[in-house]
């Protein structure tokens, strides 16, 4: 008996489980701010009623600083801008319009915001979300009167361009494309056709139109519309690493 229990195979400890220790929150707003000006979509977060920024990140900020010589254009901006901290429009005839779909985000309802040019453009539109979870001033005393609760809106901001750069490249290095592959297929995302692109770059249309092949051929896209639909769906990265603070 002892000779079967002393040669018995020893059975393993389980490993013992690792408690990762949650992140203090100062340190996880951080990692928060850090995340979200990493994605090219500028997101605004902001006080319902006085359009007061509460965050921003770095291109929310780019798409809120408006034309360099501070007049309203009316093209290619949002119709956007930041004074004093505060989010208001170029125009005043149109904080209005702002406010009111402030207002709606309150009772839980989504709006869209296009102010810029004449009309309304999907590369100007600003989507205004209610944000949940508003509350009390946290600094009162308790035997204070209880502050009414707060309520945030979401500004996100269109991409200007369907096919981004920095996601662009970044697919092209994983794909292996070479140099100039990367350049047609810029050229490509951009609507142009191969006789442009070979116009552009000093080449024959037969030269572009080898290199679409070698591309769709390492990217295993059909066509060109393929191509183009790839590109349109890749995750949208900021176009630099930025360590812009908060507002």
């Amino acid at each position: 008996m002892f000779a079967t229990l002393h040669n018995a195979p020893k059975q393993q400890q389980p490993h013992p489980t690792r408690v990762v220790a949650p992140l203090p929150e100062q340190a996880e707003l951080e990692l928060l701010r850090l995340a979200l000006n990493q994605v090219d979509y500028g997101l605004a977060a902001v006080d319902a009623d006085s359009g007061e920024i509460q965050f921003v990140n770095a291109p929310g900020r780019n798409a809120l600083q408006g034309p360099p010589d501070g007049l309203y254009r009316g093209q290619h901006e949002t119709g956007l801008r930041i004074i004093n901290g505060t989010v208001t429009t170029f125009r005043a005839a149109q904080a209005s319009l702002l406010a009111e779909l402030l207002q709606r985000t309150k009772s839980g309802l989504r709006g869209l915001l296009s102010l810029a040019g004449n009309g309304p453009s999907a590369a100007s539109a600003v989507a205004v979300l209610p944000l949940a979870g508003a509350h009390s001033d946290p600094a009162c005393a308790r035997d204070d009167p209880p502050t009414a609760p707060r309520s945030f809106a979401l500004l996100v901001f269109a991409k200007q361009h369907a096919c981004d750069d920095s996601s662009m490249a970044l697919f092209a290095r994983e794909q292996g494309l070479t140099g100039a592959e990367g350049q047609v297929l810029a050229q490509v995302c951009k609507g142009l056709r191969p006789l442009e692109i070979a116009t552009q770059h000093g080449v024959k249309v037969s030269t572009v139109r080898t290199q679409l092949r070698s591309i769709r051929s390492k990217t295993g896209s059909n066509s060109i519309r393929d191509l183009v639909q790839q590109m349109s769906v890749l995750p949208p990265l900021a176009r630099r690493l930025s360590q812009a603070q908060p507002m």
